[in-house]
């Protein structure tokens, strides 16, 4: 079975990769205009021979949209950059991604409350809720579902087997950034309405392996 993050790095790699020798062989000019018709090009023609699989059809898709909507706007050159170089950082030198723990998230959360972040995992959540802050930024998680998340090992460093979804509102790219830092990609399911009134809901994957293009961290 083919993975999406397996064959999405394959995809931004390759794609770069071409482009880079396409403007050492003198074909490509070495300017923002060229290099967003060569990737625009390139995205039709992979999506013409289906040279990705399935799982890549969607992403191929919206990406030669924003091509032709958009144009030098879309800047699909920076995705591909920004994409490959996310990926690299969850991955080992095999290209597979690293292994998820609770180790993961204590240090997430940990950093998040350091952040002045209400970092509430104490509590079931089967229901719609509303949970109070005051202002103050906040992480909601379902202490069940956490728990059932994980497979058993010993404590806190048991592996991360189930997808977990994770409430929250306030700065998402703080949050999407510390997350990066502790090892962990975040999927976007909503950005406000979720079953904890007025939280954006994100998913957390095993092994990072969700099936679309996560949030992606501020570029250093």
């Amino acid at each position: 079975m083919t993975l999406f993050y397996q064959e999405l790095y394959k995809l931004v790699t390759e794609g770069l990769a071409e482009l880079q020798a396409s403007i050492d062989a003198g074909k490509t000019p070495n300017n923002p205009v060229s290099e967003t018709h060569f990737i625009s090009a390139w995205v039709t023609k992979a999506i013409k021979q289906q040279r990705y699989a399935h799982c890549m059809a969607k992403t191929l898709m919206n990406w030669q949209q924003q091509a032709r909507s958009m144009g030098q706007k879309a800047q699909l050159r920076l995705q591909f950059e920004h994409l490959a170089d996310t990926y690299a950082a969850v991955m080992d030198d095999q290209h597979k991604a690293n292994v998820i723990t609770e180790q993961n998230f204590i240090a997430f959360y940990d950093q998040l409350e350091q952040l002045d972040w209400q970092v509430t995992t104490a509590y079931e959540i089967n229901r719609k809720v509303k949970h109070h802050t005051d202002g103050q930024a906040s992480l909601v998680a379902c202490c069940k579902k956490t728990e059932d998340a994980f497979a058993e090992g010993e404590e806190n460093h048991r592996e991360l087997v189930k997808p977990l979804s994770i409430f929250i509102r306030g700065n998402t790219q703080q949050l999407i950034d510390t997350a990066f830092e502790h090892g962990l990609l975040l999927y976007k399911v909503t950005d406000y309405k979720s079953i904890v009134k007025y939280h954006g809901e994100y998913i957390v994957y095993p092994a990072n392996s969700g099936d679309h293009l996560p949030e992606l961290p501020t570029r250093k």
